[in-house]
């Protein structure tokens, strides 16, 4: 016969269940609160998003730098390019406007889509001059901006009308795009 239990009984250890299972939730939120509040302070940090002193942060594969609500992804920080170069494109001379591109190097045209998408107009691929592939066949005669990217071993910028020519490799594109976003390194 025990097994059988009165009403009260049952009451009482169900108040006893409830107190302890809200006890229980109450823990897990105060804990989960502290634990959070330390991430924001960067206890506990691994080293994969520390700020840099201008505005960079990592995410472990590319370096991020934000602007209000714009974020920019770049491969290279600013301090690891060493090279300087001279334009006369800004930023404003993509300002709601077609760009192509013509890029060898290996994720060329995915860095300037990153940073450069936000401002244009459309960024579409295409060839300069005459290509086998089924793209657009541009010039340097366009009212366009033909951007033109080859993998070289001798890094430089140039111009020619509306062209601009990316010769070296990824760490030469983000110069490029740093130079017309107007982002610049303590080097």
């Amino acid at each position: 016969m025990s097994n059988i239990r009165s009403l009260k009984d049952y009451s009482e250890s169900e108040k006893k269940r409830k107190r302890i299972g809200g006890i229980v939730i109450i823990v897990l939120l105060l804990l989960s609160t502290v634990g959070f509040a330390f991430s924001l302070v960067g206890f506990g940090d691994n080293g994969t998003n520390n700020e840099d002193i201008q505005g960079f942060s990592s995410n472990g594969q590319y370096w991020v730098y934000t602007v209000g609500s714009q974020k920019y992804l770049f491969t290279h920080h600013p301090d690891e390019i060493n090279y300087t170069f001279s334009i006369s494109k800004t930023l404003a001379d993509f300002g709601n406007k077609q760009v192509y591109i013509d890029s060898e190097i290996p994720g060329g045209l995915q860095e300037v889509y990153n940073s450069l998408g936000a401002y244009t107009g459309k960024i579409g691929e295409a060839c300069y001059g005459s290509c086998e592939k089924d793209l657009v066949e541009k010039d340097c005669s366009g009212f366009e901006t033909l951007i033109v990217m080859r993998e070289s071993e001798i890094e430089q910028i140039t111009e020619d009308r509306s062209c601009i020519f990316i010769n070296g490799n990824i760490k030469t594109v983000d110069a490029f795009l740093y130079k017309i976003l107007g982002i610049s390194g303590s080097n």
